[in-house]
């Protein structure tokens, strides 16, 4: 929460910058979704919440389009938290040889805006995803 409420605290290097992606995980009903929403309130931060079927699409680019939207609104009304619930679903490994094209794109499109690629280093977002199922997880989500 204080990299969120005091960035002046955290620019000065490397080693001293804030994480831009936290990932819960646990059995069923342990309340990671309502520490999820406990810690943006205490922060004074806006919470977003995604889920897989309000950032997908039938149309072919519309799904990349959404995630980059989210990420755009996070940055515009920041100090923000993109919750993403179930995240295992929507960021499971890509070596899945039924996945869609699409879907992989979305994936990628997902990771480039998580790893703050398109924003600036002011402005504050912070992902945090929650599962009950950390090892269907792709090797890349976990690294960040």
């Amino acid at each position: 929460m204080l990299p969120l409420q005091r960035p002046e605290l955290f620019c000065k290097g490397q080693l001293t910058k804030p994480c831009k992606g936290i990932l819960l995980f646990g059995p069923p009903g342990t309340g990671k979704t309502m520490l999820a929403n406990a810690v943006a309130t205490k922060a004074g931060a806006n919470f977003i919440n995604i889920s897989m079927s309000s950032i997908t699409s039938k149309w072919f680019g519309e799904g990349e389009k959404y995630v980059k939207d989210v990420f755009t609104l996070a940055s515009k009304i920041a100090p923000s938290v993109v919750f993403v619930d179930e995240v295992d679903s929507m960021l499971g490994r890509r070596e899945n040889p039924g996945e869609h094209e699409a879907m992989r794109k979305m994936k990628n499109e997902f990771m480039v805006n998580w790893d703050g690629l398109r924003t600036k280093d002011t402005e504050r977002v912070l992902v945090l995803a929650v599962t009950n199922r950390p090892f269907d997880l792709d090797e890349a989500v976990i690294r960040r």
